[in-house]
């Protein structure tokens, strides 16, 4: 494999995978960027990893941040149309959890082909999450508040002038979240499987977290020691039960 250049405005990918059997896009979480997904490849052969690439930050940086989030589903779900063409699976984390389900309803709305599976992760179910109203604290507050939710990479607290570039970043899509309102539609006719950290104290972690309701067939969760980023300790893990679930038993990396 050789690493790929950005595809699109909105969708980047990190390596060239011949005939993958599945792309799975990845959606982060507030303040995050695509390029967390960047070793994803690594761990697998048969997924082609891609991930959405935002405003506001990365190569987008210039731009500012998208903070209504019908606005930016309705965006991302009009970049994803050539990735509908072939067999696909969407993965959000936390907020980004919320944004690949509304971007799935939205290609339900265009009549598009539907993914082959949702998984989210670190969040609770669309018509019950209430996400903690922090977009609008105080500097120091907000910068607290993230180090206390592991919202950032420890490394990030050392740069006061660097936290200071990524605040109105993670500010917009921290209220975006937090502005959200669900709107009632049919289940999806895609399989949700939920991922949870069982030490998240801002994830409900019992049953399916109400996710089952939102889908007409099965909704599955997995729980992993850990708390919200729960992925930052289990990534080969995760991508082997993504691929797994998509693919079959087989060889990942």
């Amino acid at each position: 494999m050789r690493a790929a250049n950005a595809r699109s405005t909105w969708l980047m990918s990190f390596a060239e995978v011949p005939a993958p059997a599945f792309e799975l896009v990845c959606f982060p979480h507030a303040g995050g960027g695509g390029s967390a997904f960047g070793t994803w490849q690594q761990h697998t052969e048969r997924l082609r990893v891609s991930a959405v690439r935002l405003p506001g930050r990365e190569r987008r940086f210039a731009e500012p941040a998208i903070d209504d989030l019908t606005a930016l589903v309705d965006s991302i779900a009009g970049a994803l149309g050539d990735v509908t063409e072939r067999p696909y699976a969407l993965y959000g984390h936390s907020m980004g959890a919320l944004v690949a389900f509304e971007v799935a309803r939205e290609l339900r709305r265009r009549h598009l082909p539907l993914p082959g599976a949702l998984f989210v992760a670190g969040c609770e179910a669309p018509d019950i999450v209430d996400f903690e109203r922090v977009h609008d604290l105080p500097r120091e507050d907000l910068v607290a508040w993230l180090r206390a939710t592991d919202g950032l990479d420890p490394e990030a607290f050392e740069y006061p002038e660097l936290i200071d570039l990524m605040l109105p970043t993670i500010r917009a899509d921290l209220g975006a979240a937090e502005r959200y309102s669900y709107q009632p539609e049919p289940p999806l006719p895609v399989a949700i499987h939920l991922l949870r950290g069982r030490q998240d104290h801002q994830v409900e972690v019992a049953g399916d977290s109400g996710w089952g309701t939102h889908t007409s067939l099965a909704c599955t969760v997995t729980d992993f020691d850990g708390g919200h980023f729960f992925v930052r300790d289990h990534e080969r893990e995760v991508v082997a039960l993504i691929e797994t679930e998509l693919c079959g038993e087989g060889t990942t990396r």
